[in-house]
């Protein structure tokens, strides 16, 4: 089997949640060992989300595969010492615990760096570590809200709405990667650790991207757009007879006129030839071909654009997305069956190297599977004592 990029890397993690177990679940997945600490008796919070099957939640399957479980009472002072233990050889600990949690427990970077120099320290927080709202806990939906992400969602003249998925969490989880990936190669030239930290609300702030500039440049709020593109007309998902298609115009300008001819049978819309006019006059535009786009399905209408060489697909739902060709192909959804809870279909990931395979070597494990083996293999700690740790409540 060829080399996987993170082989060589032993992970601690101490996260909960999305935002850390979903950055940790790609470590693992690119080769890392990662060791997740928990809760004995209760375990990380994603493990009580519904809905479940044979006692494993949806989001616990989803965000713990290919990690080893070390249920750990991080409350007793032994506990506290085994999980420092754990560190000391480790390469990169990751944790999203709130703001000044780790340091109480003596698990910060700054004890921890001091038996490790080498270590990377990643702190995934709701607001950062630094600022007026450094103290304060952030979850991803107050993070769409106050990171601005929320206003330009939604209908068009509507209310604000929340983006479907988590992407503060989402987003966040990826620049922690990035930032371990970084941080791993700094120290490969220069010998040292480090820590570093993302936030929920930088990671929102981030995705607003362009409408930054384009607020300063114009002075204006960007507001939502609905079904349709910000800066391009017509970019959009229309209905049609049957459903919704999504369509992109990016030929030049024989091919506008063709559509707005051929297809629409409008004169009317040859008027706007440049983006900027069609974007101002965009309502007009959609007077024109909305009543057209429903008189045709959704997969009639996707042929013609594929003739227009226009970007096009349906609307899908979660249950579409599962059973696509091209998702299956890539592996963009993996079938698997897990020790325990049984058949089971998750995400997969959208890396591919001509080098190796990303992994997928276990399912999510169970609270404390591997508290014994890990313990044993980078502590030197046998069952006796990991019995006697049991009884004193420190071990699950």
């Amino acid at each position: 089997m060829a080399k996987e990029p993170l082989e060589d890397i032993t992970v601690i993690d101490f996260t909960q949640v999305r935002a850390g177990p979903w950055s940790t679940q790609i470590l693992g997945k690119l080769g890392a060992e990662v060791i997740k600490i928990e809760r004995p008796g209760i375990g990380a919070r994603e493990r009580q989300d519904e809905p479940k099957q044979a006692g494993y939640s949806a989001t616990h399957l989803s965000r713990n595969r290919d990690k080893k479980s070390v249920a750990i009472d991080l409350k007793t002072d032994r506990g506290r010492e085994i999980a420092h233990d754990l560190t000391r050889d480790a390469d990169v600990v990751v944790e999203n615990f709130s703001p000044g949690a780790m340091d109480r427990l003596g698990l910060g970077y700054e004890t921890l760096s001091e038996d490790n120099p080498g270590l990377i320290y990643a702190s995934i927080k709701g607001y950062g570590e630094k600022g007026p709202d450094a103290h304060k806990k952030g979850v991803d939906l107050i993070m769409q809200a106050e990171g601005g992400i929320m206003s330009v969602t939604g209908p068009e003249g509507g209310p604000p709405v929340k983006v479907g998925q988590a992407i503060g969490d989402i987003g966040a989880g990826l620049y922690n990667v990035i930032g371990i990936l970084s941080a791993l190669h700094m120290r490969e030239q220069t010998g040292e650790g480090q820590k570093f930290s993302t936030s929920l609300f930088g990671s929102i702030i981030s995705f607003l991207e362009e409408y930054i500039p384009r607020y300063e440049m114009t002075g204006e709020n960007p507001t939502p757009y609905g079904r349709r593109h910000q800066t391009t007309v017509p970019y959009e998902v229309a209905e049609t007879k049957d459903g919704y298609v999504a369509f992109y115009p990016a030929g030049g300008e024989d091919d506008w006129e063709r559509f707005a001819t051929e297809f629409i049978g409008s004169e009317k819309l040859l008027e706007y030839q440049s983006r900027e006019e069609r974007m101002k006059n965009y309502m007009a535009i959609a007077a024109e071909i909305h009543p057209v786009l429903k008189e045709k399905t959704t997969d009639e209408w996707m042929d013609i654009f594929d003739d227009l060489n226009w970007p096009n697909g349906p609307l899908n739902e979660v249950s579409d997305v599962i059973e696509h060709p091209q998702a299956q192909a890539l592996d963009y959804v993996e079938r698997t069956e897990h020790e325990e809870a049984g058949e089971i279909t998750l995400h997969g990931h959208p890396l591919h190297f001509s080098a190796f395979e990303p992994r997928f070597e276990h399912g999510a494990p169970k609270l404390g599977e591997h508290t014994d083996e890990v313990l044993e293999s980078y502590l030197g700690i046998d069952s006796t004592e990991t019995d006697a740790l049991r009884e004193d409540g420190v071990l699950e």
